[in-house]
């Protein structure tokens, strides 16, 4: 349901990190899919061959995965579209991989963004999923946490039923870094 709307990147507020200005328009063309919560570490270890990352302490199959570096979490990408007969939508000539499991680079690493599968969303995406009922009360935080890692779907959903958006663990997005500009931009990727 994105689909002729926008969100806003960046700001135009002083003091700020010259990679977070200005603020930007970014509209959509397109609907797009995104999972009702962050990756679990059962999702991901049935899928990559029981890496899940480093436990942060808690062990659960519940929790979101965490430390696993941007090409564990394509490569994840690129498993679920396998696992459920999708075209893959990265593609690399070889990979390597740390002594932990852990995949520190995809040589001639490509996204092919108009294959049917499934990948990261873009920063664009995520805000504006995010941006829907955004409240930091409903999100695992510094105040409330404890700081652990929660169970996926212990708080309520924001408005479009999509759990821990503004907390619990950080998410991986599909784009390069790169500076915003002025003018409205239609499907940017970063």
């Amino acid at each position: 349901n994105a689909k002729g709307k926008s969100t806003y990147l960046g700001t135009d507020e002083k003091g700020v990190r010259k990679s977070e200005t200005p603020k930007m328009e970014v509209k959509f063309t397109y609907d797009f899919y995104i999972a009702e919560h962050e990756v679990t570490r059962g999702e991901y270890n049935a899928l990559r061959e029981k890496f899940g990352g480093e436990c942060d302490g808690k062990c659960s199959d519940s929790i979101p995965v965490t430390n696993v570096t941007f090409f564990d979490a394509v490569l994840y990408a690129n498993a679920k579209s396998k696992a459920e007969n999708l075209d893959t939508v990265y593609t690399y000539k070889s990979a390597s991989f740390s002594e932990s499991g852990s995949c520190n680079e995809l040589v001639g690493f490509a996204f092919h963004e108009n294959v049917n599968g499934y990948r990261l969303p873009t920063e664009a995406e995520w805000v504006y999923v995010a941006s829907q009922g955004w409240n930091p009360e409903y999100g695992w935080n510094s105040e409330n946490s404890g700081h652990e890692i929660h169970d996926v779907m212990k708080l309520p959903a924001n408005g479009f039923g999509v759990y821990d958006m503004a907390g619990n663990a950080v998410e991986w997005v599909n784009d390069w870094l790169t500076y915003f500009r002025t003018e409205p931009l239609t499907n940017f990727v970063g």
